[in-house]
């Protein structure tokens, strides 16, 4: 089997195992009239990004954390965190001072764990394979952390599909879309 079939096949086999009452909450929560925050560190960080940019698209406004232009975190505001272990001192240190502010704090991540933290106030799990290699992660044939970023960006995609773009045509979203190109 070629490689990008074996890709899309542990793609196939993580999304599966996905929790569907966690993702429903998801998707319902980015039908909220709320100010998004995203942040992730790396790769994850970057599929943060992308996942910004989309939810901008749709019409919400959302914050890059760590950007210049990212104003302070408050009630009714949302923080999407996403990291594969959540273990970091940097997220975990956000997280606790976004909830210090009010803020309803989502955690994207493979460790269940860390659902039950206090800063915690939803989730959802993706399991897949991390750059950690912990015990009960799946095997992959791809480096590091791929397999869990490429999952949160199909899984958080697709959201955005089931929830806020489910209000929008495809030329409202286009008209969205960076025009300085």
């Amino acid at each position: 089997m070629k490689t990008p079939f074996k890709i899309m096949k542990e793609m196939e086999q993580v999304i599966g195992r996905i929790d569907e009452k966690q993702y429903r909450n998801f998707v319902e929560l980015l039908l909220k009239d709320s100010r998004f925050f995203v942040f992730g560190e790396g790769r994850s960080g970057l599929i943060g990004k992308a996942i910004a940019m989309r939810l901008m698209h749709c019409g919400k406004e959302v914050y890059v954390v760590g950007e210049t232009i990212a104003p302070s975190i408050g009630e009714e505001d949302v923080l999407l965190a996403i990291s594969g272990s959540a273990g970091s001192i940097q997220l975990t240190g956000i997280c606790r001072q976004a909830s210090k502010h009010g803020a309803h704090i989502t955690l994207i991540t493979t460790n269940e764990a860390k659902l039950q933290e206090d800063w915690c106030s939803s989730g959802m799990v993706i399991p897949a394979a991390t750059k950690k290699r912990a015990v009960g992660e799946p095997s992959t044939i791809q480096p590091l952390g791929s397999q869990f970023d490429q999952a949160v960006h199909l899984v958080l995609d697709a959201a955005i599909v089931d929830g806020p773009y489910a209000n929008h045509s495809h030329e409202s979203i286009k008209k969205q879309h960076t025009n300085l190109e």
